[in-house]
């Protein structure tokens, strides 16, 4: 169910017009169910407390109905005339069968068929279709990306981890990248997101130069979906947890360094994982401050910058990112000259 919503929340947030009447109507389902069937589910529950038709010990049909006949219908149809004579020491016996029951009419109602086929279903089959076209344009890194990377990793300049690949600045700290604050030594980082249906992997020549110029870059995984969304791992709880693992990551490659380290992470992406990081600068943007993780490891700082480089993230406009009259992000936009797609409105 988390997943479904994640979906529709991804989709119907690059394409609003044609998933507002499908929206609509699944909120309307929402509701009709909650004003008919929970009242339902709640007089079952109720009804499953009162005196059960169990507690009697004998019941005279006059051989009109069987027991099981009657009771396939009511519990309580055979105990009408009989309720009053129960014992007062009688004790209350939850009837299963009848929970089921009813649970089972509910499920089978007009109601429910309504809800499931005229509420939820367009909302199921624009997922569905959507989801297939996710599906079909996944692309993998090729051979020559997934040798850097395997290279990289041999040299100790990268790390694999689960949900990132991790690359590392030359060592020792450039002197020109060597600035201090407090004591600490600050290590410019970038978290990248890949574009649509992109494998991570394909992002490592890219990754593994800009790491060559000092800055530890960090392409998050965004398995199996690779859809760069708040809801589907681009989130800022994800960043939160980025923060921590990561961070530690750095820290733990720069161990024979005596100095703390303030590892400073700036956001980044291509196509759909930079139109993500804009979102996620806005949604940082309202928080009271910018998330950051103190590492025990030499007392470090894994932080939030204000800085983001959006690498053809075409034709969605730009979300405001002067809020709270703090200082504004910075936003560094790489476009080709030549592409007739991608087109940044301002």
């Amino acid at each position: 169910m988390r997943l479904l919503k994640g979906l529709v929340s991804c989709f119907s947030s690059y394409d609003p017009l044609a998933w507002s009447q499908p929206l609509e109507l699944g909120l309307g389902g929402v509701k009709i169910g909650l004003t008919m069937l929970a009242p339902t589910i709640a007089i079952i529950l109720i009804g499953s407390i009162l005196p059960s038709s169990t507690t009697i010990k004998s019941i005279n049909y006059d051989g009109l109905l069987s027991p099981s006949l009657v009771d396939s219908f009511s519990p309580y149809a055979s105990q009408a005339t009989h309720i009053v004579s129960l014992p007062p020491s009688t004790s209350s016996i939850i009837d299963v069968s009848y929970i089921v029951r009813l649970c089972t009419l509910s499920i089978l109602s007009p109601v429910t068929f309504d809800i499931l086929f005229r509420h939820f279903l367009p909302i199921m089959r624009m997922t569905l279709s959507r989801l297939l076209v996710v599906i079909m344009s996944r692309k993998c890194a090729d051979d020559s990306a997934k040798a850097i990377i395997s290279q990289r990793v041999r040299l100790g300049r990268a790390k694999r981890r689960h949900g990132y690949d991790l690359y590392f600045p030359p060592k020792p700290v450039d002197k020109k990248l060597r600035i201090k604050q407090k004591g600490k030594i600050l290590i410019p980082s970038l978290f990248f997101f890949p574009g649509f249906g992109v494998s991570h992997e394909a992002y490592s020549e890219v990754a593994a130069r800009i790491s060559d110029s000092g800055i530890a870059v960090a392409v998050i995984s965004l398995e199996p979906l690779r859809l760069a969304h708040k809801a589907l791992g681009g989130g800022i709880d994800d960043i939160r947890r980025l923060l921590r693992v990561a961070g530690k990551d750095v820290t733990k490659y720069y161990k024979d360094d005596a100095s703390p380290l303030i590892i400073e992470w700036n956001l980044g992406g291509h196509s759909m994982g930079g139109y993500n990081s804009l979102q996620l600068a806005e949604d940082m943007m309202n928080q009271s401050q910018l998330p950051s993780f103190i590492l025990k490891n030499k007392n470090s700082v894994s932080r939030m910058g204000s800085d983001i480089v959006v690498w053809a993230a075409g034709n969605l406009s730009v979300p405001n990112l002067r809020i709270n009259k703090r200082p504004p992000i910075r936003v560094l936009v790489i476009n080709g000259s030549n592409d007739g797609i991608v087109q940044m409105s301002p």
